[in-house]
């Protein structure tokens, strides 16, 4: 699985994707996405889980897993293995300007 750091390495995972510069239905591509994880920042890298609150859940920051589906016509069938994991805030912070 590819872990997205930067907004060249996203171009890039666009681009072998095959989706719209504007990510409009990446259904066609049979993409779909997933968020994980249980705190909004980016100080970690991106969906790497690391200890354990009071409660003995695992922690991560909110990332988000970007899988092939076999069927886009079949959403709850299984996935396929993961292809790329990017920090939601991350994502963020690049959609509102923030440069490399």
């Amino acid at each position: 699985m590819k872990r997205i750091t930067t907004r060249a390495g996203l171009r890039e995972l666009a681009r072998e994707l095959e989706v719209r510069p504007d990510w409009h239905e990446p259904s066609e591509q049979n993409l779909t996405a997933e968020v994980h994880g249980t705190s909004f920042d980016n100080a970690m890298p991106a969906g790497e889980w690391y200890g354990a609150g009071a409660d003995g859940v695992p922690r991560a920051e909110l990332h988000v897993i970007l899988y092939r589906v076999p069927s886009f016509a079949d959403p709850y069938g299984s996935y396929e293995t993961p292809l790329a994991v990017v920090n939601l805030a991350t994502l963020f912070a690049w959609a509102t300007g923030l440069d490399d």
